[in-house]
């Protein structure tokens, strides 16, 4: 049985690494000389109102809609990806992969508490997991590769089975690495608000993940499609379900309805304190997003209740591997 885990950017965060975008926008907004009058226009843009900016790529793609200059979007979009990549790398220096006692613990604790959600989801889940011999996968959105050094530290040790109660798999970076092949952008080109840049196809290029994946010849969607489609149980971790990954949503909806023994676990991190009340209208939120995103029609929604299983401050990949007095030099900014 393939457990597939969709692994946003909590999990680099639950990792000690400083990765959100307002950590970045602290180092980005900074002016340099070598910047352009536009460039230093977006940046006073984003410190003005940081809060719209807390999804880069969402505002990016509405962000078209006040400029007129093809060459200056691609010249703003350019410059962030650039100084991002530079700031991924600088951070991902910080992990420290020597800790690899903590790594097994932590990569354990996750691999084999993944379903302890509320009982009534959880029975479901267990009496698949009782059945069959698992195989983890993992298809992860970040650029990063601390990921990648977590599963080869579980690799590398002996009793690998009895560890996890299972076999590693594959991980895929569906949106490349912090280079040569970082992917960033919207879904389609609906998500650029102005439309004589949606119909551009340098934009187009430049800013549909999409099409970004079919240019650079990798793969990384097709293996990604292919590991969802053999999946019996996808965990979805630390990432925010939002419009620019609906093609993934999209996916999986239609996955989750190709047979009703599939599950989708959710886990998410709230901030809130969790009554009751509070925790029922972030279920109920959660799930009208992924409806919402995966296109699924009113009348299926019931259907699929019962194979979607949200739970909150479920940090299961939580683990301290930051260096200690880390040095944070992004080059780009020097």
């Amino acid at each position: 049985m393939n457990v597939t885990f969709l692994i946003g950017n909590g999990f680099d965060i639950g990792v000690g690494l400083h990765t959100g975008y307002k950590d970045f926008y602290n180092v980005y907004c900074k002016e340099k000389e070598s910047d352009t009058g536009i460039i230093k226009h977006f940046k006073a843009d984003i410190l003005r109102d940081a809060d719209t900016w807390a999804d880069f790529e969402s505002a990016f793609g509405e962000y078209a809609f006040y400029l007129e200059d093809e060459e200056e979007y691609i010249q703003l979009f350019e410059n962030f990806v650039d100084v991002f990549s530079e700031y991924l790398k600088t951070e991902e220096e910080s992990f420290d992969e020597t800790k690899k006692e903590e790594i097994l613990r932590g990569m354990k604790k996750a691999l084999t508490s993944y379903y302890h959600i509320h009982p009534a989801d959880r029975m479901p889940i267990e009496n698949l997991i009782g059945q069959y011999n698992t195989t983890f996968n993992f298809i992860t959105f970040n650029y990063t590769q601390c990921l990648d050094k977590c599963v080869e530290t579980v690799q590398a040790a002996s009793n690998v089975k009895e560890r996890i109660n299972g076999e590693i798999g594959e991980i895929v970076h569906v949106h490349g690495y912090t280079e040569p092949d970082l992917i960033m952008g919207v879904n389609d080109s609906s998500q650029i608000e102005n439309e004589a840049f949606s119909k551009d196809s340098t934009i187009l290029n430049e800013l549909v993940k999409p099409r970004q994946n079919q240019i650079i010849r990798m793969n990384y969607d097709y293996n990604a499609t292919r590991v969802i489609n053999q999946s019996k149980i996808i965990c979805v971790y630390g990432m925010s379900i939002g419009e620019t990954d609906k093609k993934w949503w999209e996916l999986i909806m239609n996955w989750l309805q190709g047979n009703p023994d599939r599950h989708l676990i959710v886990l998410k991190h709230e901030a809130e304190k969790r009554q009751v009340f509070r925790w029922r209208r972030f279920v109920d939120r959660t799930r009208e997003y992924l409806f919402m995103y995966g296109g699924v029609s009113s009348e299926k929604r019931a259907s699929l209740e019962s194979q979607i299983h949200v739970d909150v401050d479920r940090d299961i990949f939580s683990m301290d591997l930051r260096k200690q007095n880390h040095a944070f030099v992004c080059k780009s900014l020097l």
